[in-house]
């Protein structure tokens, strides 16, 4: 599952990555990471979610990179794709909590 999490991150900036190509980076077949995620109760388009939004906070609290900078590290195309998906996660716009991150 970890190591999960980190194939996904470290890809994301490539776009957002497909099972096939996480599981292939781990040494085995599609089938075989979504049988194991499955074991754990876990689906890969959830992994997939959560990586993106525990990346987002964390560029949005540890680096000075432009919002729109931050939605192609974390695999969105565009930046309102990525403002609507981290309101979702976090309930308030990236711009939002960056400024209640800053403010301690």
């Amino acid at each position: 599952d970890k190591r999960v999490r980190i194939q996904i991150s470290q890809s994301l900036s490539e776009g957002v990555p497909t099972v096939t190509e996480i599981a292939l980076r781990l040494g085995m077949s599609g089938r075989t990471l979504q049988r194991r995620l499955s074991e754990q109760d876990l689906s890969f388009k959830t992994l997939v979610d959560e990586s993106r939004r525990q990346l987002a906070e964390r560029l949005l609290n540890e680096s000075e990179y432009a919002l729109n900078e931050i939605a192609f590290l974390t695999g969105f195309s565009e930046q309102s794709a990525f403002n609507r998906a981290f309101k979702r996660w976090a309930g308030k716009t990236p711009r939002s909590y960056r400024l209640d991150a800053q403010a301690g």
